[in-house]
């Protein structure tokens, strides 16, 4: 899906985000014709945010962010819910080593949870979250098809989800990060749910990191 089908299409993300969160910005400009290939089924939708985003100013990762959250994503009802893959495109040079993962990671969720918190009237010490992250060589049989060398870990996120519970929530990120060697960009793919390992969206989130692609269809 190219960036104008993705603005094009209906987003709840969009809408729910609109109402409590507007320091969020589309991205129409820089690197907009960098393209994305993922597959998905029916129900899914996506966003594409510049980075670092607004909510979380003092990450120093600058790049674009494009995502994918499943049906249930706001659905607390739902097996799927808080669920989706999520491809962070960098400049080149881009520390992505654990130590720079782990913190602009913690980052990016600490800023999201306390916006959203204030623009729904809750107050949420995010200096309590914290992000357990390891090696894991297990997932490196699903690496995107593109990604090269890529270093593969497992993280789990301790926070507070603030969309639709404003309650404690374990999240769990099956990360892949490379630089590609032709544009030398870095990459930052990753798989996130608060579900079980052997959950079937956690299997679904698998198979559209492993046939993800960056770049238009015909290349």
């Amino acid at each position: 899906m190219s960036v104008i089908e993705v603005l094009k299409t209906p987003s709840v993300m969009r809408k729910a985000i609109s109402s409590y969160l507007p320091l969020l910005v589309l991205i129409i400009g820089a690197r907009a014709s960098e393209s994305f290939q993922w597959q998905t089924d029916e129900g899914w939708f996506g966003e594409r945010i510049l980075l670092p985003p607004r909510f979380a100013p003092d990450m120093s990762w600058k790049g674009v962010e494009e995502i994918r959250f499943a049906p249930g994503m706001f659905k607390p009802d739902k097996s799927d819910f808080f669920s989706y893959a999520l491809v962070f495109s960098l400049e080149p040079n881009t520390d992505l080593s654990s130590k720079a993962i782990k913190e602009q990671v913690l980052l990016y969720y600490q800023g999201l949870s306390a916006r959203v918190s204030e623009g729904k009237k809750r107050k949420v010490d995010v200096s309590k979250f914290t992000l357990e992250m390891k090696p894991a060589e297990d997932i490196s049989g699903t690496a995107p098809t593109q990604a090269k060398n890529a270093k593969t870990y497992l993280a789990t996120l301790d926070w507070i989800e603030p969309f639709a519970t404003g309650r404690k929530q374990k999240l769990h990120l099956e990360i892949h990060a490379w630089k590609d060697t032709g544009s030398r960009r870095c990459y930052l793919f990753f798989c996130a749910s608060p579900q079980a390992t052997d959950a079937p969206i956690r299997k679904k989130l698998r198979e559209i990191r492993k046939t993800f692609r960056i770049g238009k269809k015909s290349d």
